[in-house]
């Protein structure tokens, strides 16, 4: 089973976290754990963070984007097999994106 952001980044935003109460849980959870790079909101860096333009600088270095990126996400395809649905959704996400410019 692939481990989601908040078990890698130890945010402390999942339900039932340390920072649950102070920051609100994570717009991530739990339907993107591995995909929280296309989800505006989500906590990086010590602060709370827009779109995935305002955040894409973070994004590209983050552990969790070069793990799972569905372009060449180390474990993408691992993505691909146990999380069919958020990978279809990374998928359209970068549709949208590459659709826009």
């Amino acid at each position: 089973m692939l481990k989601n952001c908040w078990e890698i980044k130890k945010c402390g935003r999942e339900e039932g976290g340390e920072k649950v109460v102070e920051l609100g849980q994570c717009p991530a959870y739990p339907a993107h754990g591995h995909s929280c790079w296309i989800i505006a909101g989500t906590f990086c860096k010590g602060q709370i963070q827009g779109t995935f333009a305002q955040k894409e600088k973070l994004c590209v270095i983050c552990e969790v984007y070069k793990k799972y990126s569905t372009s060449f996400g180390e474990e993408k395809e691992s993505l691909r097999e146990e999380y069919p649905e958020e990978f279809d959704a990374c998928e359209k996400f970068l549709r949208d994106m590459r659709d826009k410019k």
